[in-house]
This record gives structure tokens, sequence and C-alpha cells, in this order.
């Protein structure tokens, strides 16, 4: 993307997130790899916390596919990178496992919004935002077998939870884990909201600080947000194995 046509808010916004997730994931390893009492990781605020921010990366990467020429070749790039990091997490670090975390719903996303956007294109980004939105968090806890908001709930059937195949659609079956875990229901429905945002944008409709840099350290980790995201954990991992090994 031209540095003149850039929404630099966009990789400030997503560089902040990528920032949060690293320390998130560092707290998280130092509690079950070095037994520190961080508590605060398993309260429910801190959950709708870590949620907030990736949906915000979530969002932003929808944005991204209305500003980008080649979604086609981002969503195989995201799959296959994808691929590796299951594998390899899967043979160095089993108990973190990642088998559909957020580059699988990224790369999927994208290809689908490649596949689709002559007929997303069709839908008024308004309207398109707002049913995004509102799906997303109408179909927030289907993964854990419910729709809709508070206590207006509808159950779903447990024919939708069978394998790793549903689980990935967002229905995960018994005992399925990953430690990184971004179904596309309900995460796809915020994607797509992000690419009818992303068409105001583009349009450069918007106020004029989202396309001025604030913060040029937060932009450069955005713009490097995936090599960050693949790297980081088993960077971090090995050094807190090397810590508890010598102390």
């Amino acid at each position: 993307m031209d540095t003149q046509q850039r929404v630099w808010f966009l990789d400030e916004a997503r560089g902040l997130s990528v920032l949060l997730m690293v320390l998130h994931h560092g707290a998280y390893d130092a509690v079950f790899l070095l037994g520190w009492p961080l508590p605060f990781l398993f309260s429910g605020w801190f959950g709708v916390i870590r949620a907030f921010f990736a949906g915000v990366f979530v969002l932003i990467s929808g944005c991204a596919c209305r500003l980008s020429r080649n979604n086609l070749r981002r969503g195989a790039r995201c799959l296959l990178l994808a691929a590796g990091l299951s594998l390899v997490t899967a043979l160095l670090i089993p108990s973190q496992r990642i088998r559909f975390g957020v580059l699988h719903l990224l790369g999927c996303a994208m290809l689908l919004f490649a596949c689709l956007q002559p007929l997303l294109d069709r839908i008024p980004p308004f309207f398109g935002s707002v049913a995004g939105f509102f799906l997303f968090f109408f179909c927030f806890h289907a993964p854990d077998g419910w729709l809709g908001f508070g206590p207006v709930r509808i159950s779903l059937p447990g024919l939708f939870y069978q394998n790793a195949f549903t689980a990935a659609l967002g229905f995960p079956g018994p005992g399925y884990a990953s430690a990184d875990y971004f179904p596309l229901v309900p995460w796809l429905f915020l994607f797509w909201a992000g690419t009818c945002l992303g068409v105001w944008l583009r349009l450069r409709q918007g106020p004029a600080w989202l396309y001025r840099i604030h913060i040029p350290f937060l932009a450069t980790v955005g713009q490097k947000s995936l090599w960050i995201y693949l790297i980081h954990q088993p960077v971090l991992y090995l050094l807190f194995l090397l810590v508890r090994l010598w102390f």
C-alpha cells in the first residue's frame, strides 16, 4: 500500500493489539511454566479485555482487505503460515498446540472475501457493518452452545458439535482444545463488518487523524504484526523454559 494512502491509525491500533497479545501470552506462560501467581488472568473482566483487543485486531484485518490489491494471495499465505504454526506447536509445544487460531481465521476470511467480494460490494457499507456487529455479538457464545444476548438464549443442538471441522466453524466437539482459538463463528462476522468499514476508509471519508501517524513505534509493530505473531510464542516459551532451568 502506498504510504500516501495508508490509514496509519489502523497500523497503530493493530500494533497495540499485538503488543497486548504478547504481554498476555507472556503472563500465561509465566503461570504455567514458572508457577507465578497471576490470578487476574483467570478473572472475568480480564477475559473481556482480551476479547476486546482480539476483536480490534480482527476488525482491522477486515478493513485492510479493502486496501489490499490481492486478498487471494494474502489469504493463501496466511493459511500456509497457519498450517506451519499448527505443525510446529504440535511437535515442539504440544501443551500449547494451535489447531485453529487467529491466522487460520484470517486466512479463511480473506479467501472468502476475495471469492464473495462481487456479492459483498452490493451491500451498503452502513447496513453491512451494523449487520456484521449484530451477528458477531448474537453468535459470540456459539462455541459454548447457545446464541443470543444475556438472558435471551437459543440453545444449539448437540449434533453441531462433532469434530475438528465443526470446531473450525465455531462448534467444538468434546475434548477439542486449541491454545489460540478463533473459529469462523462468530469472528467472521466481525471481519466482514471491518470490510464494510474499509469502504469508508478507502474512500478517505474518515476524519483526517485516521490518516496521520501519531506513534511511529506502534505503526511499525502493526506493519510487522504477522511475523511478531508467528515468532513471539516460541520465543516466550523458550525464554521461560530457560528461566525455569536456571532458577
